[in-house]
């Protein structure tokens, strides 16, 4: 059932993504609500969800709104999958979650311009650098937050008792 909930938190993600929040530019930034959601999601669930997920959904983006098929899914992979490992053995509290979202957000657009650069030889790179990065990276971490309470609310989170 997990399963299920969290494809359609994605989906619905994607759609408020593309459709809303796409067009709201706050200091030349836009919000991207695919990475706290990523990142709130991987924190609560198995790796395999949060990371097949993540994928499903970069996929999705690249067929719909880019050139290069995958760039983007593998962006999200590796961030839903690097938050879900067990073998970093992040916390799950909201402070961990908000400073691995504003983690993320720089490392989604460092992968993201370094394989656009290598791919087109065009570099938007300076163009984006300091404050709309800045700006994008705290207003995914407080995005983050309205996504944990979400996320936590309408999963179910198996207890162990002893």
């Amino acid at each position: 059932m997990n399963k299920f909930k969290t494809f359609i938190i994605l989906l619905v993600s994607f759609i408020l993504q593309t459709t809303i929040f796409s067009k709201i530019d706050i200091f030349g930034a836009n919000v991207n609500l695919l990475l706290p959601a990523i990142v709130a999601i991987s924190q609560v669930l198995a790796s395999k969800t949060a990371t097949y997920g993540a994928l499903f959904v970069g996929l999705l983006e690249d067929f719909l709104f880019t050139n290069f098929i995958g760039v983007r899914a593998l962006s999200y992979f590796l961030l839903g999958s690097f938050v879900a490992s067990d073998s970093f053995r992040f916390g799950k509290s909201k402070v961990t979650g908000f400073i691995l979202t504003i983690i993320a957000s720089i490392f989604n657009f460092l992968l993201l311009s370094l394989i656009y650069y290598i791919l087109t030889r065009q570099s938007g790179f300076f163009n984006y650098i300091p404050l709309p990065l800045v700006v994008e990276s705290l207003l995914n971490g407080l995005i983050y937050l309205i996504y944990i309470l979400i996320v936590k609310k309408i999963m179910y989170i198996p207890t162990y008792r002893m």
